[in-house]
């Protein structure tokens, strides 16, 4: 049955979900099996029965689910709890282009523009340092959205918590005699990297964004890096989009953490999620009020991050997850 299970599932975090489970004899059913979209799961124990979509589960809300969805809503709810997140204003299609200007003048350059719904990276715009770009990016944003959210770019390092991950952009480095088209190539032959969600990493497309981020370094896919030489490929850290993890969990200050634990909390009907934080400070030391921010927080978290860490000591969070959904089951762990 497990074999059957597995062939059937796609994303390489719902099948941790389902090993773990698998190996509690806690009985998965893949209910939408003749679907390739997001899978639908009945995990059932003696007389308890939960229900997972993807990696959400039955005991999230649909109060939750909506807020987390919403960006601009997760920060509200954020900032009622006196938590640090990006200072930023959420904008109709129909408002006058004027106000978005005014805003951005306020806050200063860079901002940073994204849809407020998306997902993996999808729509989001770093390091925006001009009014042309400001204009494009909101229209391409427009074309597809009725809401654009501006923020304050926050300069940092990029943590996500489920246990704690340091995540790093697509990335090459050089060795002084192949290509940066050719270094892709290479890093894509990595056995760990796969299309999609299915393997631990994913495989660094070569796309408009690599491009234009590329140029504003000045450099071309046939630029060679010098032996060493990092050349980061992308703004944002998604591992949907190349990124890397390494794992910095022993190392995290208790304040942050229980900074993180309490934005889950801030979410009414939110059972776990992945928190997404940036800090300019060192992680081991305690946090201030303007040391940090929340990014976002994912009701569906990508655990592969934590179980195959590119660097540091692998997580069992799919195990966590379980713990949440059937707590008599902790004892039967091995």
């Amino acid at each position: 049955m497990k074999n059957d299970i597995i062939k059937s599932i796609k994303s390489l975090s719902s099948m941790l979900l389902v090993n773990e489970a698998v190996k509690r004899n806690i009985k998965v059913n893949h209910i939408n099996r003749y679907q390739k979209e997001m899978v639908f799961l009945e995990l059932s124990f003696k007389n308890h029965f939960e229900y997972i979509v993807g990696q959400k589960s039955s005991k999230t809300s649909a109060t939750a689910s909506y807020a987390v969805e919403n960006k601009a809503l997760t920060k509200s709810l954020l900032e009622e709890e006196n938590i640090s997140v990006a200072k930023g204003k959420l904008f109709s299609k129909n408002c006058n282009i004027n106000e978005i200007y005014k805003y951005v003048k306020k806050i200063g350059y860079p901002v940073v523009v994204k849809k407020f719904d998306g997902v993996h990276g999808e729509l989001v715009f770093l390091g925006i340092n001009n009014k042309e770009k400001l204009c494009k990016f909101i229209n391409e944003i427009f074309k597809k959205n009725d809401y654009v959210l501006i923020e304050k770019e926050f300069k940092g390092k990029e943590f996500r918590f489920i246990a704690a991950a340091h995540r790093i952009p697509a990335n090459v480095i050089g060795d002084g005699s192949h290509n940066i088209k050719e270094l892709i190539r290479i890093k894509n032959n990595d056995p760990r990297r796969a299309e999609g969600h299915q393997s631990p990493l994913t495989k660094i497309k070569i796309d408009s964004i690599v491009k234009q981020n590329l140029n504003e370094q000045n450099i071309k896919l046939d630029y060679i890096p010098n032996r060493e030489e990092k050349i980061y490929l992308r703004k944002n850290s998604n591992l949907s989009t190349g990124g890397e993890s390494i794992d910095v969990t022993d190392i995290i200050h208790p304040e942050l953490k229980k900074i993180v634990v309490k934005s889950v909390q801030a979410i009414p009907g939110l059972a776990y999620a992945g928190v997404d934080l940036m800090t300019n400070k060192n992680i081991s030391k305690r946090p201030t009020k303007n040391s940090y921010i929340i990014i976002e927080i994912n009701s569906f978290p990508n655990l592969r991050m934590h179980h195959f860490s590119s660097i540091g000591k692998s997580r069992n969070v799919s195990g966590e997850i379980i713990d949440i959904l059937f707590p008599e089951t902790k004892c039967k762990i091995k």
